[in-house]
């Protein structure tokens, strides 16, 4: 189904994909669909080299910037399930020098390791040393000297402030628990488990033919110029990787293994652990995003998608899926900043998406099923006290919690009745989740209660 959907929606994806990279003067876009666990398409726009013709591919590589922010949550998640530290760890216990910070607003002992993950730390978005405007990024020396300097100016948790020297000193954090330099490592147990073939902190000059030319934009003509490359050195572990659509696809498909059970081969992170991962640690206001660990998630409408961007001198990139449909977009654009484009992601996984609902098949006739003779004794209306009300009905072919007298909600309803081996039966969903109903019974075979939650809850009807 979802591949012959995808394959009526490729015409009007490429159209807008042109209509793009024309309105907004790109030089090329690589756009990349991922179902489930392959990359169910790929479109190449525009050139990978304003002297050539030639178009980008899956294995076109660029630089994806603060997309690595997503690998090294991961290695860090890694060494947080091997119990090498706790994510309410202060910053401080694994990088004493950081003691000496300028704790200006809020305080040195707050730069826990979850706040870096999701930019609450309130620490400053870059080291205090050279970096983007003479394209001189520091080496991990400069940036562990500079700490003395190094400010903490807004009270933990007062707000997002995006931060790529955290993700820099989570990547030192790396390299200090597991004595491997932090590259090292996430090639070691990540990237090279992963199968992720060109993905790279360092071009190789095997992969340097596939790279990607990247421009910057100028102000008074249409030809963008050259942009210059530099390295990311001391902070790489925020933003220094290249990859491949190809490869990010992969990235995109790990992230859908969340019952890919405990960590092995290339299930670099046990499947709770993405659950985890992807859950929200903290909401804006208006509860339209979270911040999660690592990554983004943005509500639109009934869905909630999880993203990342990156942007490098020369390379725009964008990552978006959704993890109930298993679909995700790549985007990759050769100009940073572009005029526009990047929201092409957003934009095409809500035409994939909007299609696979359209194409749901129609409600088939209700089927109106008795109630087996054997739970008959269990259906009915309770009570416990101080009054609360509660029916156990049978619906969809099994027993449910239900509130009474139309109510859509009960102490422990709506939830599922599963049952179990013994007159118990495991609730799934709602306040109870994961405990059992134990019914008790009178001399006659019927059912007077049953216990939840230290609730007792009596027949009455």
């Amino acid at each position: 189904m979802a591949d012959c959907v995808l394959q009526t929606l490729i015409p009007d994806i490429e159209h807008l994909a042109e209509t793009t990279v024309a309105k907004y003067k790109l030089p090329g876009m690589a756009l990349g669909i991922i179902r489930d666990q392959e990359l169910a398409w790929f479109g190449g726009f525009g050139t990978t080299d304003l002297d050539s013709s030639k178009k980008p591919a899956e294995n076109t590589i660029a630089r994806i910037a603060s997309v690595t922010k997503t690998f090294t949550t991961t290695a860090i998640m890694q060494l947080r399930d091997e119990g090498r530290l706790t994510l309410e760890d202060s910053l401080a216990q694994h990088i004493p020098e950081f003691a000496s910070a300028r704790a200006i607003r809020g305080d040195i002992e707050g730069v826990t390791l979850r706040r870096l993950l999701t930019h609450r730390s309130g620490l400053v978005t870059e080291s205090p040393t050279h970096g983007w405007n003479d394209l001189d990024f520091p080496s991990r020396e400069e940036m562990l000297g500079k700490l003395p300097e190094t400010g903490i100016v807004i009270p933990q948790d007062s707000a997002f402030k995006y931060s790529n020297l955290a993700f820099g000193l989570l990547g030192e954090v790396v390299y200090r628990l597991t004595g491997t330099p932090y590259t090292e490592y996430v090639y070691a147990n990540i990237i090279e488990p992963l199968g992720l073939t060109s993905t790279v902190f360092d071009l190789t000059d095997e992969l340097r033919p596939h790279f990607f030319i990247g421009y910057n934009p100028t102000p008074y003509q249409d030809r963008p110029e050259r942009a210059p490359y530099a390295h990311l050195s001391g902070i790489s572990s925020a933003g220094q990787l290249h990859s491949t659509v190809s490869d990010l696809a992969k990235w995109i498909s790990f992230q859908f293994r969340t019952d890919g059970g405990d960590r092995g081969d290339a299930q670099v992170l046990r499947g709770q652990t993405l659950v985890e991962i992807q859950q929200p640690q903290y909401v804006e206001l208006d509860w339209s995003a979270g911040q999660c660990l690592g990554w983004r998630a943005t509500r639109i409408g009934n869905r909630v998608y999880h993203n990342h961007g990156g942007g490098i001198h020369g390379f725009g990139t964008q990552v978006w899926f959704n993890v109930p449909s298993k679909t995700g977009v790549v985007v990759f654009i050769n100009m940073w900043p572009p005029y526009g484009g990047l929201d092409i992601a957003q934009e095409t996984l809500e035409i994939v998406l909007n299609a696979d609902e359209a194409s749901q098949p129609v409600l088939a006739q209700p089927t109106f099923e008795s109630t087996p003779e054997a739970l008959q004794h269990y259906v009915g209306y309770y009570r416990a006290e101080p009054g609360i009300d509660v029916n156990i009905e049978f619906r969809d072919g099994g027993l449910r919690l239900a509130g009474h007298g139309g109510s859509a909600y009960s102490l422990h309803a709506p939830a599922i009745l599963e049952p179990t081996d013994k007159e118990e039966w495991l609730v799934h969903g709602g306040r109870a989740a994961g405990e059992i109903a134990l019914f008790k019974f009178g001399d006659d075979g019927g059912v007077i209660s049953y216990e939840l939650g230290a609730f007792v809850f009596k027949k009455l009807v």
